[in-house]
Parts: C-alpha cells; structure tokens; sequence
C-alpha cells in the first residue's frame, strides 16, 4: 500500500477543507507546529481505512468539527497491488462511502466498506482488525512511541508466516508445553491474567477476603472496646462541668448585670430620639428659608423676561413682512418650471407609446417569419400521422405473429421426425402394373403406372378398375396417437391464423415485419416533430399556435394603425428617430429637473424662515402671556416686598431652632457611647444564653452516654472482639496455604519455560536477523530479549538490561526500531503497510536522532516511510518528501 493523498472537510480543526499531497515512496515528513492538525490526520486516515461510514462511536464523535454542520469527510488516494484506489467517506451527517479504482466507481455504502478491508486483508471473519494485524503494529500514534510493540493476533499470525516461511514450522516440546498451560490454568483459577493480583472468583481471592472480614471484624471489636471506655471518662468529665454551670450566684451576677446594661442604654436612646426630633425641626425651618428666597429669585426672573420677550417681539414683527414678498417670488418662479417639466413629459411619455408600438411591430415581424415554419410542420405531421393510421390498419388485419409461426414449424419438426421413425417401422406396399392394367390401378386419388413403392403409415385403398377395392390398415404404434395430437395442434393453429400452410404464415409475417418497420420509421419522424405520444394533439397545437400567430399580428396592426407590416429595415429607421428625440427630450428635462431643484430649495429656505419666525413670535408671545398670568405688571412691586419679608422671617425661625439643637447636642452622649452601651448589653445577653444552652447541652450528653455505655454492656463488644480473633487466625493459616501452593506452580513454571528458550531463540533469529542493523547503528554489538509474542523483555550490552529500567528515550528509540524491523521483515513477504509515526522520537539527542534518520532512510527503501512532526528544525536532516497541509482558501 502506497499512499499517494489525503483530503479533509468538518474533521477537528479542518472545519473547511484541507488537502495533504506529495505523498512518495520512500520517507515524507509533515513538519508542523502544535494544533496545526497533525493528529487529526493520523486520526482521519484510521477513520477512513477501518470504521464502518455509519459509525455513530464517541472516537467518530471526537473527530468531527465543533463548528462546522457539514459532515465529517474523509479522502484518501493510495496504491495497492499495481492499482489506484480512492476510498471517500462521510461521517455523522449525511454518512456516504464511495470506492473507486483506476478512476471507476465499484462500492458505495457499505459495499465500500467490506471492499476496502477486502483489498487490504482486513475482512471481517478474517480474525484481524487494524489494532491486531499490520497497520496497529507499524501505525504508532502520538504518545504511543514510547511503548515496545506488542502485537496482536493478527500481527503475530503474519509475523509468524514471514518467519516459517524462512525457518520452517518448529515442532517439539508438546509434552512441556502442556504441562505449561496445565500449571499456567491452575494458576489462572487463583490468580488474574497478568498475575498482579487474586483473581476476583477464586480460591485465594475468597481466602483474603475471608482473612479481610475477619480482620475489619477483629478491628471493630477493638475499636468498639476502646470507644466504650473512652465514653466512661466523656461521662465522668461532663457530670463534673455540670456541677460548676449549675451554680445559682453565677447566673443571679449575670442577670443583675444584663438588666442595669438594658437601663443606661434606654436612657440614652431617648436622648439620641430628642435630638432626631430637633434636628427634624431645623431642617424643616431650613427648607422654609430656602423656599421664600427660591420664590423670590422666580418672581424677579419674570420680570426680566417679560421685558426681554417684548423687545424681541417688535423686532420679529418688522422682518415678517419682507420674508412673505420673497416666498411669493420664489413658488412663481417654482410654478413656470414645474410647467415646463409637465410639457416635456407628455412629449416623452408620447415617444415612449410610439417605441413600444414600434417594438410590438417587431415581434409581430419574428411572429410572421415562424408563420410558415408552422404550416410546413403542420404538413409534415398530417402526412406521418396519415402514414400511421394506413399502417396500423394493415397490421390490425395481420392474425400471424412470431410466436404461433415459430410453434408451427416446430410442430412441422417433429410430425417430419414421427414419420421418419413410423416410415422406418412400417409395412412396405410395392405395386408392379402390367401393361394391361396401365391407368386402371390407383392409390388413393394416385394414379399408378409402372412399379409404385411405398411405407403404409395409414390406411391406404388401391383401386383396381372396377373390379376390386384393396384396404391396407396398418398396424396400430403408440406414435401414431402422438402424430395424430400433433397434426390436430397443427390444424388449430393455421385456422386460428387464417393461413393455409406454414409458408403463408412466414408470407403474412414477413409482410408484418416490413409494417412495423415501416411504423417506427413513421414514429421517429414523429418524434423529430416532437408529436410522437399523440400526433392529433400535436397538430391541433400546430393549428392552434397559426391561429395564435395571425391573431397576435392582427391585433398588432389595429393598435398600431396599420394596414401591414412594416420591413425591418423601416422599424429601424423609426427607432432610431425616436431614440434621437428621446435624447433631446432627456437633456432638455435634465435641465428643467436642475432650476426645479433650485426653485425648490429657494422656496423651502424662504418657508424654513418664515416658519422660524413665525413660530419664535408666537413662542414669545405665549411666553410674555403665561408670564404676566403668574406675576400681572400691577402687582409687581407689592409682591417683591412681601417676599423680602418672609425671607427675613424664615431666616430668624431658622437661627432659633439651630440654637437649640447645639444645646441639647452638647448635653446628650454620642454615638460612639450608644454603641459601646448596645455592645454590652448583647455581649451580657449572648453569655447568658451560652450558659443556658451549655447547661441543657451539658444534660443531654449525659444522658446519651448513659444510654450508650449500658446498650454496649448488653451487646457483649468484649466477647465479640476475642471472637474474631480466633477467626483471623484461622483465615491467615488458610490464606498463606494457597498462597505458598501459588508460589510454588509459578516457580515450576518458570522452570519448564525456561526449559523451551532455547528453542525460541531459533525461531526469532529472522526478527532479530533484521533488527540487527538497525539496531547496531544505535547500540553496536547490542541484543534484544524477546519473550511470548515477540514482546520486548531487555537489551544485552555489556550486561543484561531489563527493558522498563532504560530511559523514557532509549525506549522510544527501541520500540521505534523493533517496529521498523518487523515492517521490513513483513514487507520482504508481501505485506507492504506504510510506516506511520506521529511525533514520535521526542527525547532523542542530537547525535541519537541522526542515527534514527539513517535507520528510517534504511527502512524507506523497502517501504513507505510517514513522519509526522512538530520538531521542523530538528527533523529538517531527515530529508525526503515535504508535506504540507493546504487549508482551502490555498485552493481558489
């Protein structure tokens, strides 16, 4: 499989489209920063591949774009087997498959689906899936690098193809590896697979949960022991705080202080109600005071502006009259223009009746010219139609049709065939006539002269003269009867056709054939006509549209005054006339619609000045009214004067009452005081209450510890404890038994396993065999430890190194190189998978990741190499094809 594109739309951040080409042979790298979308690709391809279009699973889910209402849609062009696929799918909305190859559509839906995974050996039934065969072996998504490789099924069966193929099946050590699954079941029943712990249904598990209940009970009892003594000593102490709070001087000291507390705080919030009420008094005079000089300020106001307003009025009163003359002037002016404009439009709307006149003549013209179209297609549809009716009539006379010609001759076959067989079985009638009895002898209506022979297949007379009669009755075969329905069919079917034979039956159909020929000649001269489905309603349109035509070129002559038709060439030179006059009348209106405009706009000023002074008079005039309704000339002065002396009056009431607010403010405590007095009485209250409230609460744990210690004393907590004691005992005997019989079968397993190494080594020579140079490049003279499944256990250096102990990055860079390995070692056998590695070699050195480039150009050459990275400079040596991702305003 070589891919060759990939395009995306509404998939991630992809809410448009997105296209990745320049896919080759060998290493391509897709260096991009992060959220750029790189996973989303790796993440689409797998989509496209190996998930059902109708999926409806939470990973389609997390693949498809927030903001987009298209559907998640996926593309991909790749090679396989010397053929070009392109598999395109639609996700979530509207879900569409389509495959073609070479350019040819051959599965839509889910017929596309199984032909892909077909194409690609991934057919369900086939015991793979992606994560189990090739593709989830050499296809490393981002953060799955670090991992070694584990293969799955489907990878391990094709893995050990590609080995057997090279070192033949290994057989031997049955017996050990029986005893192997035997011990490895047994343990299974105690233990999980991965052996990190009990298995939940067996033995061992049920003994520690056993040992577990025995020692939570053990725990509760000593629990409950230490609980019911620690209760005796919670009693002992309260009952002694409940004498010391039940003291009765305390609480007659506490009560004595509240009340003198509540005593000083009274007195003093009278004091704080008097000075609110006098500080209520001075505001009130304060208001007064302010009102009486308010009034005063209005009333002098409105005697200014009643002066003010009439000076303005005589000055607006002697402009009005000028304003009026100009306005006068300007709607004349205004009037002769607008005259003027009316007298160009009724010329131009006159032009404009005589164009479209002109221009209804031209249609009229194109009508004409269609006129004799129309009767040369009439005469072509009456004779078709004439042509079909002749036709039809014949063939309605015609009773012979192929299927009963065809049964005739089969029925002439086989009466051919029946006399054949009865003339071979038959009795042979030989005739010799003298010369004498030439033309007295007949056979039937025959006449016989000379020797005459011939079979008897029915009952033959022979004549002699008058002298004798000679009946030959043949004997009775069972073909006669068959002959006899045969020739009966026969007969019925020539009088159903009204034939006399089969040669008229051929005559009469050939003669139908040359009429049906002939007919759907006549139809597809219909159909050209465009009158095939009914040639009389066609030609009644026909009609109907001449008539249509004369009438419309009829109507057009009487409205426009008209004996006929004017020619092209005439309408031409009327258009043109009227176009040049419509010009003129279109310059001369431009200018009347300009001194219109200014017309207007002069009469509109001289309105919007006369207007403004009309209105700013009579503002004026109401305004000096309403004035003179509030304070009348008259009474002016008296008004004024009695205003300045309730001002004065005002002012002396407020002095007074300010006065004596300072007096009683002086005498009285502040608030700072009241506040100290409030907080004493509710610091005395909240003791009080505290003392009450301890005291009942004092009592009422008295009473339930009393309970408690005498409800414990009956449920027997100390014998229940020395119970479960014993229990645990038992539990932990029980559970170290099956613990040591665990032990013990692992460790005898591990003996026998060990035992078959040495035969395992032989059949992972090939892996290692391929893994060597990559290998070298990194770690020379290395060796990997490969244990069950091909699954990496440790590194042989200097020494033996377990593989989870090496570093995150020398991990990475093994389980990269192992999957390298095993993809050259399946693509040597056939199975060419692209290698796919998004944001692996995170932790790699300097000189480290030069080494790894030169192992992935090593693995290039045998197959298709796909890096996806957001390290661009660091990946920059790697060289080989440069992907980019071309988001789709890059396309238009």
């Amino acid at each position: 499989m070589l891919i060759n594109a990939l395009s995306v739309e509404g998939i991630g951040r992809f809410a448009g489209v997105a296209r990745v080409d320049g896919f080759g042979a060998g290493v391509n790298v897709l260096a991009a920063g992060n959220e750029v979308g790189k996973s989303t690709l790796f993440k689409a391809i797998r989509a496209c591949l190996f998930l059902r279009h109708d999926s409806k699973t939470q990973e389609l889910r997390d693949l498809g774009s927030d903001d987009s209402q298209l559907p998640a849609t996926v593309e991909l062009d790749f090679d396989h087997e010397g053929r070009r696929y392109v598999i395109r799918k639609s996700f979530l909305r509207s879900p569409l498959a389509v495959l073609t190859e070479d350019g040819r559509e051959i599965a839509r839906a889910g017929e596309a689906d199984k032909a892909i995974w077909d194409i690609l050996g991934m057919a369900p039934g086939s015991g793979r899936s992606i994560d189990d065969g090739a593709f989830g072996l050499l296809w490393v998504g981002q953060g799955a690098s670090f991992s070694a490789p584990v293969p799955g099924s489907g990878a391990s069966s094709l893995l050990n193809s590609a080995i057997e193929s090279e070192v033949g099946t290994l057989v031997g050590g049955e017996r050990a590896r029986l005893a192997i699954d035997e011990i490895t079941g047994e343990i299974r029943r105690n233990m999980t697979d991965s052996e990190r712990g009990p298995r939940s249904d067996g033995p061992l598990a049920r003994a520690r949960e056993r040992l577990e209940h025995w020692q939570k009970a053990e725990a509760d009892g000593f629990a409950k022991v230490g609980a019911l003594e620690k209760q005796f000593a919670e009693l002992s102490q309260h009952r002694r705080r409940h004498r010391e709070v039940k003291d009765p001087a305390a609480v007659a000291h506490m009560t004595e202080e509240l009340t003198d507390a509540r005593n000083k705080l009274r007195e003093a919030q009278a004091a704080h109600q008097e000075i609110r009420s006098l500080e209520a008094e001075t505001s009130a005079a304060r208001r007064a005071l302010e009102g009486a000089a308010q009034r005063l300020r209005q009333l002098r106001e409105i005697a200014e502006r009643v002066d003010r307003n009439r000076s303005l009025e005589a000055d607006l009163n002697g402009s009005l009259p000028g304003i009026l003359a100009q306005e006068e002037e300007a709607r004349a002016s205004l009037a002769r223009t607008v005259e003027a404009s009316a007298a160009t439009e009724g010329e131009a709307k006159e032009l404009t009746v005589r164009e479209q006149h002109l221009g209804r003549l031209a249609a009229a013209v194109l009508r004409a010219s269609r006129k004799d179209e129309l009767i040369r297609r009439l005469d072509a549809l009456e004779r078709a139609a004439g042509s079909l009716r002749a036709i039809d009539a014949q063939l309605s006379q015609v009773r012979v049709d192929p299927e009963t010609v065809a049964r005739l001759d089969d029925l002439d076959r086989q009466l051919a065939s029946l006399d054949a067989q009865l003339s071979a079985a038959a009795a042979t009638l030989a005739i010799e006539v003298g010369p004498a009895g030439a033309g007295q002898v007949r056979v039937g209506s025959l006449g016989v002269d000379g020797n005459h022979v011939t079979a008897v297949l029915a009952p033959t007379k022979i004549t002699i003269g008058d002298l004798a009669t000679i009946t030959v009755t043949p004997a009775l075969h069972p073909r006669h009867e068959a002959r006899k329905r045969l020739d009966a069919e026969r007969s019925a079917l020539l009088a159903a056709a009204g034939v006399e034979d089969a040669a008229e039956a051929h005559a009469i159909l050939t003669r139908r054939r040359d009429l049906e020929h002939g007919r759907r000649g006549v139809l597809a001269e219909l159909k050209g006509l465009e009158a095939s489905d009914d040639p009389a309603r066609a030609g009644a349109a026909v009609r109907s549209e001449l008539a249509e035509v004369k009438a419309a070129i009829d109507a057009v002559l009487a409205a426009t005054g008209r004996a006929a038709l004017p020619g092209q060439a005439e309408i031409d030179s009327e258009r043109l006339g009227h176009e040049q006059r419509r010009a003129s009348l279109e310059a001369r209106h431009e200018k009347l619609a300009a001194a219109r405009q200014e017309h207007q706009r002069a009469v509109e000023a001289v309105v919007v000045r006369r207007a403004d002074v009309s209105t700013r008079l009579e503002f004026v005039r109401k305004s000096i009214a309403e004035d003179l309704v509030v304070c009348p000339d008259a009474d002016r002065v008296a008004r004024d004067a009695a205003l300045v002396a309730e001002v004065a009056a005002c002012e002396t009431m407020q002095q007074t009452k300010a006065a004596t607010l300072a007096a009683v403010r002086q005498a009285a405590p502040d608030a700072a005081e009241i506040d100290r007095r409030e907080l004493r009485c509710s610091r005395l209250e909240k003791a009080l209450e505290n003392h009450n409230a301890e005291l009942m609460s004092l009592e009422r744990d008295i009473g339930r510890l009393t309970g408690q210690i005498q409800a414990a004393g009956g449920d027997g907590v100390g014998e229940a404890y020395a119970a479960a004691q014993e229990q645990r005992k038992i539990a932990e005997r029980e559970c170290a038994r099956i613990e040591e019989r665990v032990a013990t079968l692992q460790l005898l397993r591990d003996t026998v396993g060990d035992c078959l190494a040495e035969g395992r080594e032989r059949y992972y020579e090939p892996v290692r065999r391929h893994l060597r140079p990559y290998l070298n490049d990194l770690f020379p003279g290395a060796e990997l430890e490969l244990g069950d499944g091909f699954a990496v256990t440790g590194i042989k250096r200097t020494r033996s190194e377990s593989f989870r102990r090496l570093s995150g990055g020398t991990q990475e860079q093994i389980a990269v190189l192992v999957r390298l390995a095993m993809g050259t070692l399946l693509a040597e056998r056939g199975g060419n998978v692209p290698i796919i590695l998004d944001d692996a070699l995170v932790y790699c050195d300097d000189e480290r990741i030069n080494m790894m480039f030169d192992a992935l150009s090593r693995a290039a050459k045998s197959q298709q190499v796909v890096v996806l990275t957001c390290r661009s400079r660091s990946f920059a040596p790697l060289g080989g094809n440069t992907l980019r991702v071309q988001i789709d305003s890059e396309f238009h």
